[in-house]
């Protein structure tokens, strides 16, 4: 960009005895000056204002109007009714529209204080996140005006230069260079003679020590206009070497990840400053997402003020002048009148109880009252079982399906919570409940209840002692079973629990009763070959159908609850983090359907009547009792399941000795 004509000619400090003409060298390094001070301006983190082109400082309301060309042009300005704050100003639809940056100061108690900025509803960490936002998702800035900002409107000049023509009176110096009335205004600011140039002189005498490019030592005091001349005064500390006056206000929060702009061009071949490495600053990370927490406007100017800016809307009213509010930190300063809040918040804060922390198992087998087991029964009773076979025997698979998604949905607080249990749980479900860190014990009670009906499938099985085909009638019903629990009862809680006790080594061994399955059974030794085994493989894989729109009352939780527990649910492959993603997919879809599971529930389990013993016959305690006893029911819980492998072991050899065949 070359400089034309005679700067100095009737310039306020120059001097036309001796310089007649600007020399070309002097022009050269004026530009070169320039040039640096702009490049290290943009080499700042993108987080900080000055980076960005787009931001043109003290730039007036009348300057800023005349570089808007095109609908969807912009620029970032400092406010000049409002000092510290900032303005938006933007073209659309032929109109130059300016909107001022609502600033949210937000002060805690213990005193660190955040600034966050907004135009109606989405708030960010800083200004430049903000453009980035409504840039590169077109949102419009306001809903009234419907304004999408798209294109920048870059500065090739460094803020100190806009500084210096524009900080006191807000108009440019009248240093006889500006446009005559009607011309066209230049496109950007420049170095040229059309753009006054005198604070430019002004730098270069100043880097030139006080000496005139002539060699004519001139005072210092003559190294910028004063302000008897008509021009404004000089920011402090500008005529030292290398020294900026003080930016317009930076809010930096470090909520972005920093990233260095790319270096903008040098000179075109005018020599203007091609600033491309500032376009890419709106791109050269994705919009950030925004804060949403409840807007109040912020600022000291009066409505008179106000009103000479686009109208915003915050979708939080407000009132009066308010200083900060916070609620993420539950802190309101004096200066600000509360909102009026909903009566019906009102009674459920009053309402309102911290969740409990819950360290007792909700299973109490000592308090258990029992109409199957004597009062201090022992291990694996005799009578007990007998009175269990004939129970099974004496009901169909739906009906004991239903019975056992009524306890499962008890167990797992889906249904029949009531609402003091909900407060003290803090949620309304105990599928909200097993995702959070105070349902620990909600999701050891789940792990045993699981346990136990698998370790019920597998005494049922080692229990018929008599001929083989005994125990492929009893496998048959428990398939049988299991099918039901997947269709009808919508329980794949106790779906995956009832397959892993037909999988337990001990049950899987006995080749004999298999067999008698494959040739007295098919239809359901194909079932669960077929059907029931690939269907729980995907549902611990997290691709089989978990929401309600499968008519599911009770989801698949073992990996969840497992996972929460620290189990190490699969070997290390390169499948395990999918495998873990679907798992924390599936944790999300089941908390926030945690309703419809209920629905659903309810829905199956509507006009159902237990049956009493039937119904004790399902429950947890009552399995802890006849497994281990009366005694042995409070053991650890580790060691139980130790001993009763070894039990399960014992009884399978006794069965189907290790290569023995039965004739």
């Amino acid at each position: 960009l070359a400089l034309r004509g005679p700067l100095w000619q009737g310039a306020p400090g120059s001097c036309p005895a001796c310089c007649p003409v600007t020399p070309a060298w002097l022009l050269d390094l004026a530009k070169e000056s320039l040039r640096k001070e702009l490049e290290e301006e943009l080499k700042l983190s993108t987080d900080e204002l000055r980076s960005h082109a787009w931001y043109h400082g003290c730039l007036p309301r009348e300057e800023a109007e005349s570089l808007l060309g095109e609908d969807g042009d912009f620029l970032i300005r400092d406010s000049g009714s409002s000092q510290g704050d900032y303005v938006l100003s933007c073209r659309w639809r032929g109109e130059p529209l300016h909107f001022k940056i609502i600033r949210v100061v937000l002060r805690p108690r213990l005193g660190y204080s955040r600034t966050l900025f907004q135009f109606e509803q989405d708030q960010f960490d800083n200004v430049p996140a903000l453009v980035r936002f409504y840039v590169g998702n077109r949102t419009p800035v306001s809903e009234t005006s419907g304004a999408v900002v798209s294109r920048p409107v870059n500065r090739d000049v460094p803020l100190r230069w806009l500084q210096e023509r524009y900080r006191a009176t807000g108009q440019p110096r009248p240093d006889g260079q500006e446009l005559a009335k009607g011309d066209a205004a230049p496109r950007r600011l420049s170095l040229r003679s059309d753009s006054g140039f005198t604070p430019v002189l002004a730098e270069i005498r100043t880097r030139l020590g006080g000496v005139h490019a002539s060699g004519c030592s001139v005072p210092r005091s003559d190294m910028v206009p004063s302000p008897s001349a008509g021009s404004p005064e000089a920011p402090a500390g500008t005529q030292e070497r290398g020294e900026l006056p003080p930016p317009s206000p930076v809010f930096r929060t470090g909520s972005d990840p920093v990233l260095r702009p790319t270096a903008p061009r040098c000179l075109d071949p005018e020599g203007g400053a091609a600033l491309s490495g500032s376009e890419g600053q709106l791109h050269s990370k994705a919009p950030p997402k925004p804060l949403r927490a409840p807007s109040m406007l912020v600022g000291d100017a009066s409505q008179e003020q106000l009103s000479t800016y686009c109208e915003l809307v915050p979708k939080a009213p407000w009132r009066g002048r308010a200083r900060a509010t916070d609620t993420a930190f539950g802190f309101l300063e004096d200066e600000v009148t509360p909102l009026p809040r909903p009566r019906r918040y009102e009674e459920e804060m009053e309402g309102f109880v911290r969740p409990l922390l819950e360290t007792a198992s909700s299973f109490q087998p000592h308090s258990f009252h029992s109409l199957l087991l004597p009062p201090d029964n022992k291990p694996l009773e005799p009578g007990a079982l007998k009175r269990l076979k004939d129970l099974f025997d004496r009901h169909d698979c739906r009906t004991m399906a239903l019975h056992i998604l009524y306890i499962d949905c008890l167990a797992g607080r889906i249904t029949g919570v009531p609402r003091e249990q909900q407060r003290a749980m803090g949620v309304s479900s105990g599928l909200e409940l097993i995702t959070l860190p105070h349902g620990h014990q909600l999701r050891l009670d789940l792990l045993e209840r699981h346990h136990l009906i698998a370790l019920g499938i597998a005494v049922d099985i080692l229990g018929c002692t008599g001929a083989v085909a005994e125990r492929a009638a009893t496998l048959h019903k428990i398939i049988q079973l299991a099918v039901e629990l997947k269709g009808s009862a919508g329980d794949l809680f106790a779906l995956s629990a009832v397959m892993k006790g037909l999988q337990l080594p001990q049950i899987a061994r006995l080749d004999q009763t298999w067999q008698k399955l494959r040739q007295s059974h098919t239809e359901s030794a194909i079932a669960f070959e077929k059907d029931l085994k690939p269907f729980v493989k995907r549902l611990h894989r997290g691709e089989g159908e978990t929401g309600p729109a499968g008519e599911v009352a009770v989801p698949h939780l073992l990996p969840l609850i497992s996972l929460m527990e620290g189990e190490q649910l699969w070997d290390d492959h390169e499948e395990s983090c999918d495998l873990l993603l679907r798992t924390l997919e599936s944790a999300r879809s089941i908390a926030t359907s945690a309703g419809a599971y209920k629905a659903t529930a309810e829905a199956k389990l509507q006009g159902f009547q237990a049956t009493p013993e039937l119904l004790e016959a399902f429950q947890t305690e009552f399995a802890l009792r006849l497994f281990w006893g009366s005694k042995g029911a409070a053991a650890d819980r580790a060691e139980r399941y130790r001993k009763f492998d070894a039990i399960l072991t014992v009884l399978s050899q006794k069965l189907e000795p290790a290569g023995k065949t039965e004739p």
